[in-house]
């Protein structure tokens, strides 16, 4: 009887407990940093719930300029870092922090962000700002580093394509060598247009001739003309004319592909400064690990439990540290000044930092290996390359001139050069012997001219143009193919490469985030006086090691899609807003159309 009055409680108290659960709906905006820690987030603010209810989190990353805007927002929890904390704001929960290093500065965070959660769900507190300020430990490199941080401007990649087409000295004599061949079109013209002049002539003879002369000439005589001249038929000028026009879109195409070039040797050497940022960054990391396990040594060392000698070897490591820490800057610097002067603008600039999630570098919402690994998707790029490429584009008007050269030399042997030439003169005065002989003439005399030139032989020069001709027509044409399969065997490179590069940035993050749990680990207890240096020295480097592997292969994973974008003739897909959303487009066709077949 006991049993049956004791099983009804328990299913009275599993129906109170299944009538009183709730579903709750959270949004959740993170920056890259604070989204490392979000399971356990979820896990902390679990534990604060009955165990019926359920949370669904809607989750949205925050980029830079989601940070600096973000009193747009509304109805969130807010958890990023940042420098300095934020004032409230209406019906957001702002959590922010400097920086996140120890294990215990991670807990308090997500402790802290758990809380917040309860309070926003069941508490209904939707307004707050909370700043963790973590203590840094300063070296005088990081120091000098902050004083030289102020006031410098920002520029992502958009800005960098802008500056280089407004300042860069290369684009500018590419595009100056475009207009001195657009002018060579008006040069070929003008062959067919009259030529016109004025011309006046005063001629004196001896005084005999001029008595004996009959009055047909005078000792001095004053005269003035008009002359005028007129190529009524010439197929050499006609070619002429279409090879100069020819020749002009093909330098339109070789000067594109020239820029094209500029832009892309800026996106490599811009993400190489993300790239050493990041190192930057991760060693500054690595140094401040270094120096808390130094102030743990001396404490224990201060309190008699240790000898000094892992002081000495913290000490160690920590000159280590800044000799590498000073290398680092000093790439950092020397790319920036590579970047500073192709741009023509003074070194004091910062850069956005691209990564994974930037949507520059995705295409439809997704990463680009998504459909960058689909065949079809490959071939369609690979196809396009015959229409689309600059440099092919310009090899082939460059064929289709020398087409014409061709043709001009081998009509040159029966296409006559038909001419007008007039002129007009008039005697203006005469002077000394034989000026006022009587004459049966006026002054005036006019003359016409039809020109009929047809070469018939000259030397066999016709013959040899014609072969030469020929010659440099069958090199085009090999060097568009050889031209077209370099390109094509890039491009399938760097898918490879591509693949390669995700794959690795998988295996990076796994690998941090084992080595960084190891880390803690030992860290912990290693303060505890139950681990030795070794052991933790071997830690750590492990945890930097997969920290900087993860940064190499996302920047690998940039270059590659960089690379695939400039050797398929689209560089400008990283900041042509509709060029891109023409490629996707072209992207959704593609993969629909393949399913539907």
């Amino acid at each position: 009887m006991n049993y049956k009055y004791y099983k009804v409680i328990i299913l009275l108290i599993l129906f109170f407990n299944i009538a009183n659960a709730k579903d709750y709906n959270i949004n959740l905006l993170l920056d890259l940093q604070s989204s490392k820690y979000l399971n356990e987030i979820k896990i902390q603010a679990k534990s604060l719930f009955s165990s019926s209810d359920k949370i669904v989190y809607n989750i949205k990353n925050c980029d830079m300029t989601c940070k600096k805007d973000i009193s747009a927002y509304s109805n969130k929890i807010v958890l990023i870092n940042n420098a300095k904390k934020y004032k409230k704001t209406n019906s957001l929960y702002l959590i922010s922090y400097n920086f996140l290093l120890s294990k215990y500065e991670k807990d308090v965070f997500i402790r802290t962000s758990a809380l917040a959660i309860f309070e926003y769900l069941k508490e209904k507190k939707t307004t707050n700002s909370i700043y963790l300020k973590n203590k840094e430990i300063l070296t005088d490199i990081k120091k000098e580093k902050k004083k030289d941080a102020v006031n410098l401007k920002e520029l992502n990649l958009k800005d960098i394509f802008f500056l280089a087409s407004k300042n860069s000295l290369e684009i500018e004599q590419n595009n100056n060598s475009l207009l001195v061949n657009k002018l060579n079109i008006n040069s070929a013209k003008s062959e067919y247009k009259p030529s016109i002049s004025l011309f006046s002539n005063y001629s004196q003879i001896d005084a005999d001739r001029a008595e004996y002369s009959s009055g047909l000439y005078s000792q001095g005589t004053l005269n003035a003309g008009l002359k005028i001249s007129q190529v009524l038929y010439s197929n050499k000028i006609i070619q002429n004319i279409n090879i100069r026009k020819t020749i002009f879109k093909s330098s339109k195409e070789e000067t594109k592909a020239l820029n094209d070039e500029i832009m892309y040797k800026l996106t490599i050497i811009y993400l190489n400064i993300i790239k050493a940022k990041k190192y930057n960054e991760i060693i500054n990391i690595k140094r401040d690990f270094i120096s808390q396990n130094l102030a743990f040594s001396k404490q224990r060392v201060s309190i008699g439990v240790q000898d000094r000698s892992d002081v000495y070897r913290w000490e160690s490591e920590l000159a280590n540290a800044n000799i590498e820490l000073s290398q680092t800057i000093k790439s950092l610097n020397s790319l920036k000044i590579e970047l500073a002067n192709i741009l023509q603008i003074e070194n004091k600039i910062d850069f956005l930092e691209y990564g994974m999630n930037s949507q520059l570098f995705k295409l439809l919402e997704k990463d680009a290996i998504f459909y960058i690994k689909d065949k079809r998707v490959q071939n369609s790029f690979i196809n396009e390359l015959v229409h689309t490429h600059s440099r092919l584009k310009q090899l082939k008007e460059l064929k289709t001139a020398k087409d014409y050269e061709l043709k001009m030399n081998k009509d040159s042997r029966y296409l006559p050069t038909l001419a007008f030439e007039g002129s007009a003169t008039k005697i203006l005065s005469r002077d000394a012997e034989a000026s006022d002989a009587v004459r049966y003439w006026d002054d005036d005399e006019y003359q016409a001219v039809i020109n009929l030139n047809l070469p018939l032989y000259e030397g066999g020069a016709k013959d040899t143009k014609i072969q030469k001709n020929s010659i440099e027509l069958i090199n085009l044409k090999l060097k568009y193919n050889e031209t077209k399969n370099l390109i094509i065997q890039n491009v399938e490179k760097n898918y490879e490469s591509i693949k390669s590069s995700y794959e690795k940035i998988n295996f990076a993050k796994i690998s941090q985030n084992s080595s960084q749990k190891n880390f803690e680990l030992i860290q912990d207890k290693y303060k505890n006086g139950k681990e030795n240096i070794i052991s933790l020295l071997d830690a750590q480097n492990s945890y930097i090691i997969s920290k900087l592997n993860l940064n190499i292969s996302i920047i690998d994973y940039l270059v590659d899609l960089s690379s695939i974008y400039f050797f398929s003739g689209k560089i400008d897909i990283l900041v042509n807003k509709e060029k891109k959303e023409e490629l996707e487009n072209k992207i959704i066709d593609i993969t629909k159309g393949s399913k539907n077949d």
